[in-house]
């Protein structure tokens, strides 16, 4: 498509909007994740155009990494693991931006690594790397285990498109540990360091990749293998229902921020970042090839498969999944089901993300510990508070 090159329109929005140009409101789930609104700030003040936006949060990353080295010369091991981890996030956005194959993106996620693993050296719970052979290549997750005896319930947390598998949980403020449970998320085909490494996303091998990860997790025995949830988010909304279909491990389902039917809003009318992102994700960069691969990418094909209580929760003005979509794939699913929407909120849910997801956790805990109820039919719109 043409659009993929109309860069000085992109500019623009850049420049007069920076982080929040193409996903408005987001800050407030960055946030939640453990960036810094100082940060935000001066990442913000170095974005001049699109092309500049990875220089700048590298700049950040990079300072971040340096008062990192600082502190652990100094024994002071927690503010280490605290920059080190921001630090991940941050570079984590710089190598988002390279949607190609190329030596400089491979480097550049060598920095969300490198700082992530100088975190888990210094995390007070256990963190785990995870490398599962697949496809003859290898899949990536990070597995947070509370300190305390298991086996415990896990969660599967499946992130979106534009997401890693460092950008959540914020370890300064694990919402499952605090709640007792596992999680392990990943970067499944097409994502983050396994499409670094080489694993492209194919219109079946993603469910095919999430049984990998939870015949895994079935074989730690900190984790109880009858009680396994999942939170899929944005794209991951799409991708966890496809495990959850094909699956039958997997308990209890989320999937927030939907992608759940037709892909033609976030591939043709959204900004045209997403498709280019799924372009490189997939690898195919043929105008049709893609478009037809688009056209099968919908959860109406699985919604009789799954058997499992799902969540679906999304913003009022969505603009990759409306409410009257959410709602039709909410009628397709005949197992127990429950709907949010939330007033005013766009497709991160920014204002409403320091709730959204710890209730969406004690949703899958409720489900996973004390069941879900075999007629739930639930619809839920959450007005907003000011």
């Amino acid at each position: 498509m043409t659009r993929l090159n109309e860069t000085w329109v992109q500019n623009i929005f850049v420049k007069m909007y920076g982080i929040e140009a193409f996903m408005p409101e987001v800050k407030g789930s960055l946030l939640e994740n453990g960036y810094k609104i100082t940060d935000l700030k001066r990442i913000e003040s170095k974005t001049r155009n699109l092309r500049s936006m990875p220089k700048a949060w590298r700049w950040v990353g990079k300072q971040q990494e340096d008062l990192a080295k600082e502190a652990e010369e100094k024994g002071h091991s927690e503010t280490a693991g605290m920059l080190y981890h921001r630090a991940a996030l941050y570079y984590g956005k710089a190598q988002l931006y390279f949607h190609e194959d190329s030596p400089k993106k491979k480097a550049m996620h060598s920095d969300v690594v490198r700082c992530y693993e100088k975190f888990m050296q210094y995390c007070e719970y256990p963190v785990e790397r995870i490398e599962i052979p697949f496809e003859g290549k290898k899949i990536y997750g990070i597995l947070h285990l509370p300190k305390s005896k298991g086996p415990f319930p896990t969660v599967l947390l499946v992130p979106g498109m534009d997401m890693i598998k460092e950008d959540k949980p914020n370890p300064l403020d694990n919402q499952f540990l605090r709640r007792g449970m596992a999680v392990l998320s990943i970067d499944g085909p097409g994502q983050g360091e396994t499409r670094v490494n080489g694993l492209k996303v194919t219109l079946d091998n993603y469910q095919a990749a999430g049984k990998a990860f939870i015949d895994y997790l079935a074989m730690r025995p900190e984790i109880d293998s009858g009680k396994i949830g999942l939170l899929g988010i944005s794209m991951g909304s799409y991708w966890g229902p496809l495990i959850a279909a094909h699956d039958s491990r997997v308990k209890a389902c989320v999937a927030a921020l939907g992608c759940y039917l037709d892909k033609s809003r976030i591939f043709n009318v959204a900004q045209p970042g997403f498709r280019r992102n799924y372009m490189y994700m997939s690898g195919i960069h043929d105008e049709k090839k893609f478009d037809e691969m688009a056209k099968e990418m919908t959860l109406a094909k699985v919604a009789a498969q799954i058997k499992v209580p799902m969540l679906l929760a999304c913003g009022e003005y969505d603009d990759l999944c409306p409410p009257e979509e959410v709602k039709a794939f909410f009628e397709m699913l005949k197992t127990p089901k429950e709907m949010w929407i939330f007033e005013d909120e766009f497709h991160p849910c920014g204002g409403v993300a320091a709730e959204l997801y710890p209730w969406a956790i004690d949703w899958l805990k409720d489900c996973l510990v004390k069941g879900c109820d075999p007629g739930l039919k639930k619809e839920n719109f959450f007005e907003t508070r000011y």
